[in-house]
């Protein structure tokens, strides 16, 4: 005997799921868990739902008056706090320079190249004895380490030693199973997406979709940084967001 089948049909909208409510609950799943094992490596870690979120609480952990050291960061840039701490009567470093050196060079007028390298140079230093010091993470672990890749170092130094409170923020997009993971998610997402924004378009790595090792003269992949627990007599957050931001 036959079943009437056509008589069970519904249309694929009452049947499709909520994909944003599915989304948000397994981002939140994974970022609870690498909060935890953060945790346990004695950062003081944190989960958000949205960059609304993250907002108000990067903002209360910056107090007022202070000195703020940036690392180039699309994350930092998404969140657009700059209007926000001048507000609270804070002082942003200037990171053009972070950038790169020809940026630097060519928006702020030096004529002298030796006279840019220093005015960048102070610059930079100032970053390692800020009040604050923001950057995201080019990988964070599940098992809580944080993974990232420099070229001059100044992003690395400014995470590890020296200023007062060090502050990673990071997208769920971020996170890896390990350490090996977040290396390969540099090579492969994070370092081509950052050489296509410097303009650096003639690396090999974009040409073969993956990182091939180069020797290439603007390779910007000279600095490995894993911080497997928080550093000694270091006041260090973390803050994951449950959104892709960054690259």
């Amino acid at each position: 005997m036959s079943v009437d089948w056509k008589k069970y049909l519904v249309p694929l909208k009452e049947v499709s799921n909520d994909t944003e409510r599915i989304r948000k609950e397994y981002f939140r799943n994974k970022a609870e868990t690498a909060v935890k094992n953060l945790k346990k490596n004695e950062f003081d870690a944190y989960y958000v739902d949205n960059r609304s979120e993250a907002r108000k609480l990067l903002l209360s952990l910056v107090p007022e008056g202070a000195t703020i050291g940036c690392g180039d960061s699309h994350t930092l840039f998404a969140l657009d706090m700059e209007e926000a701490f001048r507000e609270k009567g804070c002082t942003v470093i200037a990171h053009v320079c972070a950038r790169n050196r020809r940026a630097f060079e060519s928006e702020t007028g030096f004529q002298n190249k030796e006279e840019a390298r220093r005015a960048m140079r102070e610059i930079l230093q100032n970053y390692l004895v800020s009040d604050v010091f923001l950057l995201g993470a080019n990988a964070i672990t599940m098992d809580g380490q944080i993974v990232n890749v420099d070229g001059r170092g100044n992003r690395i130094a400014g995470s590890i030693y020296g200023p007062d409170r060090i502050i990673v923020i990071a997208g769920v997009n971020k996170l890896v199973p390990d350490v090996e993971a977040g290396r390969q998610r540099v090579g492969f997402t994070a370092a081509p997406m950052n050489h296509l924004k410097y303009g650096r378009d003639g690396l090999p790595c974009l040409k073969a979709g993956v990182c091939v090792d180069c020797r290439h003269p603007e390779r910007a992949c000279h600095i490995t940084s894993i911080i497997h627990r928080k550093p000694q007599d270091s006041d260090f957050h973390v803050i994951l967001v449950g959104e892709e931001l960054g690259f």
